[in-house]
C-alpha cells in the first residue's frame, strides 16, 4: 500500500522539478539568444516567402501578357494569310496582268537636256580612241568633259564574247553620230598628220585608266596627255569611270547614249522582230539573261560556292583579266555582289506568279558550273530552251 501510495507523489515532485528546468532554460542568455534568432530566421524566411510571392505573381503576370500577345499575332498572322492566300497568292493573281506593260503612274522617260547646255566647242582637245566592251555610256561624260573627239569605238575582241564583228557590223553609225551631234564630237577614224612630206595618221598615246577613275583624272592626267600627244588611246575602256557624280547633265548624257545613240544596225532589227514574231505566235514568252557566265563571275568574285576545280578555274580567270584586287570571296554574297543563282531567279519568277507552264528562253552564254545550277531551274520551268 505505501509503495502506491507513494508513486502520485514522485510523479508530482518530478513535475515540478522538470517545470522548474524549463523556466530556468526559458530565463537563460541561451535561450534567448537561440530564440532571438529563431525569430529573426522565421523573418527572413517569411520576407523571402513574399518576395517569392511577389517575384511568382509579377512573373505569371508577365506570362499572362505575354501569352495574351502571342495570341493577338496568332490572330493577326492568321488573318493576315487568309487575306494574303485569298487576294495576293500565287494561284490566284491573274497571269495575263504580268504580261502587260506595267502603269508609270505619270512618270516619264526623258533623258533630254533640262538646262543650259551648249554644243561641244568646234575645236577639241585632240582624239580618243578607246577599245570598248562596256561601258560607253559612262565615258561618254568625260569625253564631254575633256573636249575630246571621239574616234569610232572599237569593240574588244579578246573578250570573253570573241566577237570580230566590230562596232560598225553591229550598231547604225549613222544614227550613232547625229544623235550625239550636240554632244561630242565623233569621227570614223583617227585623222592623218603630214610631217616632213609624208602622211600617215596619227599615233594615240596609250593609256590603261584606273578602274572606276573620278571624273578629276580624265581632265587632268588624261588631258594633258592628249594635248601633248594630241591622241591618246584608252583600253580597255569598260568600268573605267565612278559611277557617282552630282552633275544631272551628264547623268542625261548617259541614258541617250544607252537608250537613243545605240541602236543596232537594220538587218539586224529586221531578224530580230522576224524571231521574236514566231515567238509571239506561238503565246507569251520570257527572254532571260541569267549573268552567270564565267567572266561575270569571276569579275564578281562569286568563287565559294562551286567545287574546287571550279574555284580554281574562276580565280586563274580573274589574275588574267581583271585588275588585281583584293576580295574576300566568302563575303561577296553577303554585300550582294554576286549574281542571284539560276535557281534564286526561277524562285522569284514562281513567287511573282509565272507557272510551269512559262516559256522561258535563255539569252546568254555558256554557263558556269554545268546542268549542276540548271536542274533546279528547268524544274520549276520544264519550257526552258536555249
Amino acid at each position: 500500500m505505501v509503495r502506491i501510495a507513494a508513486v502520485p507523489h514522485i510523479v508530482k515532485r518530478r513535475r515540478r522539478e522538470e517545470k522548474k528546468l524549463v523556466l530556468r532554460v526559458l530565463a537563460s542568455p541561451l535561450f534567448n539568444l537561440l530564440l532571438i534568432t529563431s525569430r529573426q530566421i522565421g523573418d527572413e524566411i517569411a520576407t523571402r516567402i513574399q518576395a517569392f510571392q511577389a517575384a511568382a505573381l509579377g512573373l505569371s503576370l508577365r506570362l499572362g501578357i505575354a501569352v495574351v500577345v502571342l495570341v493577338i499575332c496568332v490572330i493577326s498572322l492568321f488573318f493576315s494569310f487568309g487575306f494574303t492566300n485569298s487576294s495576293y497568292s500565287v494561284e490566284n493573281i491573274d497571269v495575263d496582268k504580268l504580261w502587260r506593260t506595267a502603269d508609270s503612274w505619270g512618270w516619264r522617260s526623258s533623258s533630254a537636256p533640262r538646262s543650259d547646255w551648249p554644243p561641244p566647242p568646234a575645236e577639241t582637245n585632240g582624239y580618243l580612241r578607246v577599245r570598248w566592251n562596256g561601258g560607253l555610256n559612262q565615258q561618254s561624260s568625260a569625253i564631254r568633259i575633256m573636249n575630246a573627239t571621239l574616234v569610232l569605238p572599237e569593240l574588244d575582241t579578246n573578250s570573253f564574247w570573241r566577237d570580230e564583228s566590230g562596232f560598225p557590223g553591229i550598231y547604225d553609225v549613222e544614227h550613232f553620230i547625229k544623235t550625239l551631234r550636240y554632244d561630242i564630237h565623233i569621227v570614223k577614224s583617227i585623222p592623218e598628220v603630214s610631217s616632213e612630206g609624208k602622211t600617215k595618221k596619227l599615233k594615240a598615246h596609250q593609256i590603261r585608266p584606273p578602274r572606276d577613275a573620278p571624273l578629276s583624272w580624265y581632265t587632268t592626267f588624261a588631258l594633258e596627255k592628249m594635248k601633248q600627244h594630241g591622241a591618246i588611246y584608252l583600253t580597255p575602256f569598260s568600268h573605267r569611270l565612278a559611277e557617282e557624280f552630282d552633275e544631272p547633265e551628264l547623268q542625261r548624257l548617259r541614258c541617250r547614249v544607252n537608250y537613243h545613240a545605240l541602236r543596232f544596225k537594220p538587218y539586224i532589227i529586221e531578224i530580230s522582230r522576224e524571231i521574236v514574231n514566231r515567238l509571239r505566235s506561238q503565246g507569251h514568252f520570257m527572254s532571260i539573261h541569267l549573268r552567270f557566265e564565267m567572266d561575270m563571275l569571276a569579275f564578281a568574285g562569286c568563287i565559294d560556292i562551286f567545287t574546287p576545280v571550279e574555284q580554281k578555274i574562276l580565280i586563274k580567270y580573274r589574275k588574267e583579266n581583271f585588275a588585281d584586287k583584293k576580295l574576300v570571296y566568302r563575303e561577296r554574297r553577303l554585300i550582294g555582289k554576286f549574281p542571284l543563282t539560276p535557281e534564286e531567279v526561277g524562285l522569284i519568277l514562281r513567287s511573282m506568279g509565272f507557272d510551269n507552264s512559262t516559256r522561258i528562253y535563255l539569252a546568254s552564254g555558256e554557263l558556269f558550273g554545268g546542268d549542276h545550277f540548271m536542274k533546279p531551274f528547268r524544274a520549276l520551268f520544264p519550257h526552258l530552251e536555249k
